[in-house]
């Protein structure tokens, strides 16, 4: 009868060594920085530098070129012909019209351009919107004369169109029906418009009287009468006529 079988345990290999040595060896670094404050703080300013340092390698990020800026426009516009200018169309040039006057909007498309907060104004009259401070809808594509505002509504809408005049260029009028349009050009756009200015201007460029002497001229005059030896006290004594 045999006895129990015994199982004899390999003899441990060069490779177990070699594990158990690395393992405790990466244990003993490891808890060596976590349990010293100063090793985590060393190891925290090391990753920051090898951060930055990658992170300045990295090629720098290309924005897109801005758009080309838009010519200037001058000319009015009927309420149809308005609406063609709401941002949509290749140029991207946003119009809106307040109080009677139509403005170029296009530097503040992000605002009334496509969707925009105010992209319902784009390319319409926002006269009514800003007056009774309703921007949902615009209603009729008529033209709006706004006679039936009450005077606080009327002075809402001016106070807006006030900081349009300050924000953005003025292109021309809104036509009502059957109102021609105004024929701009660079002389136009050059005379001044103010009957004030025009004043200016001429007295500036008046031409003196011819038969008023200049002042060089009345100096002249004056030196002549030392050297002739007219002057002296009886030369400054009205004669009789």
């Amino acid at each position: 009868m045999s006895g129990p079988e015994t199982v004899a345990s390999a003899p441990p290999t060069m490779d177990d060594h070699t594990a158990d040595g690395s393992g405790s060896l990466l244990y003993d670094i490891v808890y060596d920085i976590i349990s010293s404050p100063v090793n985590l703080a060393l190891v925290g300013i090391i990753s920051f530098l090898l951060y930055k340092i990658s992170k300045s390698r990295q090629p720098p990020a290309t924005l897109p070129p801005p758009p080309p800026e838009l010519p200037r426009l001058r000319r009015d516009f009927t309420v149809a012909e308005l609406k063609h200018y709401d941002g949509t169309q290749p140029d991207g040039r946003v119009l809106v019209a307040v109080n009677g006057n139509v403005y170029d909007v296009t530097k503040g498309k992000t605002f009334y351009g496509p969707g925009g907060p105010y992209a319902v104004f784009g390319g319409r009259d926002a006269s009514r919107g800003l007056a009774t401070f309703q921007i949902t809808s615009m209603g009729s594509d008529e033209y709006d004369d706004l006679s039936d505002l009450n005077s606080h509504e009327m002075e809402s809408m001016r106070e807006w169109e006030m900081q349009f005049k300050e924000k953005y260029y003025l292109v021309g009028r809104l036509l009502k029906p059957g109102e021609k349009p105004t024929n701009y050009s660079d002389e136009d756009e050059d005379t001044p418009t103010d009957s004030s200015d025009v004043r200016k201007r001429t007295a500036a460029t008046k031409v003196p009287d011819a038969g008023a002497p200049s002042a060089q001229e009345a100096e002249k005059s004056a030196a002549s009468k030392v050297d002739d030896g007219d002057a002296g006290p009886e030369a400054d004594k009205p004669k009789a006529e």
